[in-house]
């Protein structure tokens, strides 16, 4: 039979009750400026607005918060070796995030949805004399599987090979550049350690793999990266890293990326360049890994096409949207513009299937 305390001791009483008193002293001041703040909105207090920008205020100040979520960050790397959810550690500092493990329960049914909507991007821009070339971006960890701890899941693994030759079906122009990251990812990294998306090395190589593969598209351009500084990158999965740095050093060893920029050394500043009268042949659509400009994707496709590049790209909100964005803008209707790259990361098919909260992890370890 389990112990039972009958009674608490009277220093436990009265430590108790000094602990409540001083977490309402500290609490006095932030109270009275939430109060002055807040005053003479009733219409927040009708809707119970008010009692909830009370409660996210005094999260955000509480004293305590921040050692208690290093605290239990701390037990979490130290029992179990995981970071915050969200994200995978791997070996030497490396990080994936958990968006890369899951699976959905309906890939299948999610997968064909996708592509039907690719497939009908790709006939609204045939309609407008345009053609659809699609880039797949592959996974981090399908590419540095060696640096990850537990195994990605079969499934995830074999998806860009099976999207790729699904599109192909389809009659949609594709670029295959997994085979080339993996014969070249012990080389120059191609992806950031501690970050989702790829280094400007692996953005040059995706967009040499474009014009390697589409001959028919490299114009006469000299458009020319060269290398213009430095710059260190925090990488976006330490926001899931709450641990003392001591027991991980590896992991916050500060990770810097060069920085480029791409110009046409012999491009003229004319009439139609300076009031736009002018538009590139090839437009380049695409989610954060073109959109971010540390990564310089669109000049490093200037230089590899040797020709100019118009681009339509959003950050958090993935290629569907940018996609979108792009066939609302003038652009569509736009003659000049005969081609459309669109820059597709294939976790995308993943996460889509997020959305309807239908996920399911699929690896037998727990993170």
């Amino acid at each position: 039979m389990h112990p039972v305390m009958t009674s608490a001791s009277k220093l436990n009483g009265i430590l108790f009750a000094v602990l409540l008193g001083a977490m309402l002293v500290y609490s006095l001041p932030a109270a009275w400026r939430f109060a002055a703040d807040q005053s003479g909105h009733l219409a927040l207090f009708v809707d119970g607005k008010l009692l909830r920008n009370l409660e996210t205020r005094y999260d955000r100040e509480l004293f305590l918060r921040d050692p208690a979520i290093r605290l239990w960050a701390n037990a979490q790397y130290l029992l179990f070796g995981e970071g915050l959810q969200g994200v995978v550690l791997g070996h030497d500092g490396w990080l994936f995030t958990n968006q890369e493990y899951l699976v959905p329960n309906d890939l299948e049914q999610s997968l064909q949805a996708q592509l039907a909507r690719i497939e009908r991007v790709r006939e609204a821009l045939a309609a407008h004399h345009k053609q659809l070339i699609l880039l797949p971006v592959p996974m981090k960890l399908d590419i540095y599987a060696e640096q990850a701890r537990h195994r990605p899941n079969p499934h995830a693994v074999g998806l860009y090979e099976r999207f790729t030759r699904e599109l192909a079906a389809r009659e949609v122009a594709v670029v295959p550049v997994r085979q080339a990251f993996l014969d070249q990812r012990h080389g120059e990294s191609l992806f950031l350690r501690r970050d989702t998306h790829w280094t400007p090395a692996g953005a040059r190589l995706a967009a040499r793999e474009l014009a390697r593969q589409q001959p028919a598209l490299v114009g006469v351009a000299p458009y020319r990266s060269e290398a213009v500084g430095q710059k260190l990158i925090p990488g976006d999965l330490m926001n899931y890293i709450r641990f003392d740095e001591h027991f991980a050093p590896a992991i916050f060893a500060p990770e810097h990326i060069a920085l480029f920029e791409t110009l046409n050394p012999a491009q003229q500043l004319s009439a139609d360049a300076l009031f736009g009268d002018s538009s590139p042949p090839i437009a380049l659509v695409g989610s954060s890994y073109t959109k971010i400009e540390d990564w310089n994707f669109s000049g490093f496709l200037k230089e590899a096409l040797q020709s100019d590049v118009v681009s339509v790209a959003v950050e958090a909100h993935g290629p569907f949207q940018a996609m979108q964005d792009f066939t609302d803008s003038g652009l569509l209707n736009n003659d000049e513009i005969h081609t459309v790259v669109w820059e597709f990361p294939v976790r995308t098919l993943l996460a889509e299937a997020a959305l309807g909260r239908r996920w399911q992890a699929m690896q037998q370890q727990s993170f």
